[in-house]
């Protein structure tokens, strides 16, 4: 599996894993065709992924198995992280469904089993700042002769741009997490003044959660808005402030581990330049007062980046 270092699908995933969820997601988005002949009872979420190096600058997925209309499906989600759409993203999903494909066939070749393969169902989700622009793979050719229509793929893919839905029905929402993600992911490229607009919101969901004991998603919240939103560290915490003694005091310890892990980053930084310029590591000890194995784990991590 592809290693997810982008905070917009961190926490996508962090949300989506969850299968309340991913049911939510399907009972109140998904178009009725289609989530009444989802049985939610099989819902549960696979290992797998088939997002290769080439597709993770463009998409994370989460995938589920569930039985659709009594036979086995693959319900993917995919989460496109860019601000701005690709040209050519059907291309993108042939690619992704090849993989599936691959990867089901060579675990069926393996325990020996029959070579029916499974459907895939691909979900994008889209929080992008422009429009997405849906064309199906047969409009990619433009317009063949009809005698070569037969030699065209051709699938289609369910498509949710959160920025077509108002801020009032993502708020009401019946899954907390569900509303939360969408909120955040929707306006985490807003500007601040806009930012801000939906605090009242956040405080609300932040009490949800606290009474929840939900506080690891509480701190994923603030990494989330740390790493995405154009606020600061303090102002942050202003805001968790607003909600109670226990939540300002996470906002409070993330904040600290923000500082220690940037001085940790400058002290690598340093060390990583001397080393470079041919200092010694007892000279490099010294200096910063660290043991010669502290150093040499530094010079191990410079190698696993480097690789």
């Amino acid at each position: 599996m592809t290693n997810i270092t982008n905070p917009h699908d961190k926490f996508f995933r962090t949300s989506f894993s969850r299968l309340d969820v991913v049911r939510s997601f399907i009972e109140e988005v998904l178009p009725k065709q289609y989530r009444d002949k989802i049985n939610l009872d099989s819902l549960r979420l696979s290992n797998s992924s088939f997002i290769d190096e080439e597709l993770s600058e463009h998409l994370a997925d989460l995938v589920y198995h569930a039985e659709y209309a009594g036979e086995p499906a693959k319900i993917s989600l995919l989460f496109e992280h860019k601000s701005y759409q690709e040209d050519f993203p059907e291309l993108q999903l042939l690619q992704y469904m090849n993989n599936a494909y691959r990867e089901e066939r060579q675990k069926k070749k393996k325990d020996k089993k029959p070579k029916r393969s499974t459907v895939v169902i691909p979900i994008i989700i889209h929080h992008g700042t422009s429009a997405w622009k849906k064309i199906s793979m047969r409009k990619q050719f433009g317009n063949p002769h009809e005698d070569l229509l037969k030699f065209l793929p051709e699938f289609d893919y369910l498509l949710f741009s959160l920025n077509d839905f108002e801020d009032e029905q993502i708020a009401n929402f019946k899954n907390t997490f569900l509303s939360t993600t969408a909120m955040l992911l929707k306006h985490s490229r807003d500007e601040k003044k806009k930012l801000l607009a939906i605090e009242t919101f956040l405080i609300e969901k932040l009490k949800i959660f606290e009474s929840s004991h939900e506080n690891d998603f509480i701190s994923a919240i603030f990494y989330y808005l740390h790493s995405t939103a154009n606020l600061t560290p303090n102002e942050i915490v202003i805001i968790f402030t607003k909600v109670s003694t226990i939540v300002t005091n996470i906002a409070m310890t993330a904040t600290e581990q923000l500082r220690l892990e940037e001085r940790e980053n400058t002290t690598f930084n340093n060390i990583r330049n001397l080393i470079q310029n041919g200092a010694s590591m007892e000279l490099i000890s010294k200096s910063f007062g660290l043991s010669i194995q502290k150093i040499e784990d530094i010079i191990q991590k410079m190698k696993n980046s480097a690789n």
